[in-house]
């Protein structure tokens, strides 16, 4: 064999020992095979959509919620919380603060835990739009787990004042120097306290300590770190101030004025009053000067002013079924302004001039109290303010009617109009029959007066009518009645205001609609106090103006001669008339809205109006053959409207 064959079948035999068996090589293309399979049925597995649940692996801060319903899961952090206390320590003093407490100070919680956003998230994992990152989240979730941070708002202030006052035996602050004034047969007597050094809490370190022991939802000891605090007068500072004081104390007694109510500070309560303040004058040292004790007058102005303060209202909204069942605004309080009337006083006392006692009374001034819940915040819509407004009378309507005006603008009111919505009021009545409380009332069909369900709810449409157009929104549909009614000439006090501002509505034409086009939802809220039915609009206003013409009225025709119209509700031969008479016209106003943007809209309202004379009803045999009628009109006159006074 020569060399070369030698070598050719070394290479060859090598060959042979490196190629594995032919069986080992099947097993091992069978194992890839199987864990290819399973991979891909636990992927699968792991992105199908599971239920309710939060992916298993998930937890929040340091509560696993993995594997349970997103109610389950807030349920948990929840009972999490509510059992939750942080605890204190300092010189061997402890100090326990339940979480879900309020504070002494607004009754508020203290630390306040956006559950419901995390929950979201935590229930977002692995539900991912695409299907293999939904399920390697997943796998990620399970295997090395997956957390979610639990938004925590903690305050600041409140904890800290909470923290100073269980410790305020154990940890002493600085005391700064201190007068005290006594009047000796008219002359002031000045003591000084002299200042001593103390300790403070550090609340910075108490805060940040705080944030992590909620995080963990952990209980243990936070040890309070304490530092040295120094006074910031001296008695050095105040010495120079005695001759300020005999002349600030010549300035009194005080007369002071509240609303109605006079009444006299003497000089000995001004000298309790007068404490020596930090000088914030721009001297490199800083040292002191007269004022008053600002907790002292506070609370002398808060037992004085119990009587006058009133207090805030806070916002109220609920809402059953999409409709509003409760809605009240927020409205401000007011109280005697601490700050203000300190001010006020300190100037009258320290102040330059010649003031003496005697001088003008001080007028002391108020100030408003928000209430702690506004009106926008009270609801999800952020309706905040009044948008429009409208009103009619209906002096002299019959029972039936009122009942039909009352249960209509019942019916109304709370209804959401939501924003770029064309609102319909036929549409937001409903049924309008005796199942719903519509009782029959007089109505013109083809010249006759017959009952009919509902009779007097262009009531409804002609307050509604006005209501938007004080709002300044577009009218995209609205018929005047085929007659003049004098309820509809009138506004909700009841004065005259001439006839073209009404609004006829009958299932099913015409109706009414509006556009809202204020880019927020609107709130329909109704009244009835008396004769005098009120639509006001709730929502927020985006600064457009709104303008309505005077009417113009032409063609004014004379009523024509007494009619007789034939009824089944009197007997045979009986007459009753219910009609007064009224003459035609024509009448026209413009409705000019000014948007912020600086687009004017301005429509024309015509209305025609046919002339309507006296209308006596004449009882009939309902078995007599009917008798031909006159031309018909719009099918919704409002009888019991035209008989009004």
């Amino acid at each position: 064999m020569t060399a070369n064959e030698s070598r050719s079948a070394a290479r060859t035999s090598k060959r042979r020992r490196t190629r594995p068996p032919p069986r080992l090589a099947r097993h091992a293309a069978l194992f890839a095979l199987m864990l290819l399979i399973a991979g891909v049925w636990i992927l699968g597995l792991l992105a199908a959509p599971e239920s309710d649940k939060i992916a298993p692996g998930v937890s929040i801060n340091s509560v696993d919620v993995g594997g349970r319903t997103s109610a389950e899961a807030r349920r948990l952090l929840a009972a999490k919380i509510a059992e939750l206390k942080l605890n204190y320590g300092a010189r061997g003093q402890r100090f326990s603060l339940p979480v879900s407490e309020p504070n002494r100070a607004d009754r508020r919680p203290i630390a306040n835990f956006g559950i419901d956003d995390a929950v979201i998230k935590a229930y977002a994992v692995g539900r991912e739009t695409e299907p293999v990152q939904a399920a390697m989240s997943k796998i990620r979730a399970y295997f090395l787990g997956r957390s979610v941070d639990l938004p925590i708002k903690l305050d600041k202030t409140a904890l800290n004042e909470e923290i100073a006052r269980a410790f305020a035996e154990t940890v002493r602050p600085a005391r700064d120097a201190r007068l005290a004034i006594e009047l000796d047969g008219g002359e002031p007597l000045v003591t000084i306290e002299a200042e001593a050094a103390g300790e403070a809490i550090d609340g910075d370190h108490a805060y940040q300590d705080t944030r992590e022991r909620l995080s963990e939802f952990s209980s243990a000891v936070i040890g309070l770190k304490l530092r040295t605090d120094q006074p910031t007068i001296t008695k050095s500072d105040i010495e120079p101030l005695r001759d300020q004081i005999a002349a600030a104390l010549k300035r009194a007694p005080l007369r002071l004025k509240v609303k109605e109510e006079t009444w006299t500070v003497s000089r000995q309560l001004v000298a309790d009053w007068t404490s020596a303040l930090p000088d914030d004058g721009t001297g490199s040292d800083q040292g002191a000067k007269l004022g008053l004790d600002r907790m002292k007058v506070v609370k002398y102005l808060e037992n004085r002013g119990t009587g006058l303060r009133v207090a805030p209202k806070d916002a109220v909204f609920a809402m059953t079924d999409e409709r509003v069942t409760a809605f009240e605004p927020g409205t401000d309080g007011e109280e005697i302004d601490p700050e203000a009337s300190i001010a006020l006083l300190e100037d009258r006392l320290f102040g330059p001039g010649d003031a003496t006692a005697g001088d003008e009374t001080l007028i002391l001034p108020f100030r408003p109290v928000p209430p702690r819940i506004s009106t926008a915040d009270s609801n999800p819509y952020g309706i905040k303010e009044i948008i429009g407004f409208g009103d009619s009378n209906f002096k002299n309507s019959p029972n039936n009617r009122r009942t039909n005006i009352k249960v209509g603008a019942d019916s109304l009111n709370g209804i959401l109009i939501p924003a770029g919505e064309e609102f319909s009021l036929l549409k937001a009545l409903g049924p309008i029959d005796g199942e719903h409380g519509y009782l029959q009332e007089l109505v013109i069909k083809k010249d006759k007066t017959q009952k009919e369900y509902g009779g007097g709810l262009c009531q409804i449409g002609t307050t509604t009518f006005r209501a938007v157009m004080n709002a300044g929104l577009p009218v995209t549909m609205r018929q005047n009645h085929s007659y003049r009614v004098p309820y509809y000439e009138r506004d909700g006090a009841g004065n005259y205001m001439g006839p073209g501002k009404d609004a006829t509505i009958y299932d099913p034409w015409p109706d009414f609609k509006f556009l809202n086009d204020t880019g927020h939802a609107a709130l329909l809220l109704t009244k009835i106090d008396g004769n005098r039915v009120t639509f006001t609009l709730w929502g927020v206003l985006d600064g457009r103006k709104t303008e309505q013409g005077t009417v113009r009225v032409w063609n004014e025709v004379p009523p024509p001669e007494k009619k007789i119209v034939e009824t089944t509700d009197l007997k045979p031969g009986q007459t009753k008339c219910t009609e007064s008479p009224h003459p035609g016209a024509d009448t026209s106003f413009t409705y000019i809205i000014t948007y912020a943007s600086g687009t004017v809209k301005k429509t024309e309202f015509k209305s025609h109006y046919r002339p309507w004379g006296e209308v006596c009803l004449v009882g009939i045999d309902p078995n007599a053959p009917p008798t031909a009628s006159a031309s018909p009109s719009l099918p919704s006159a409002d009888a019991a409207g035209a008989a009004g006074n």
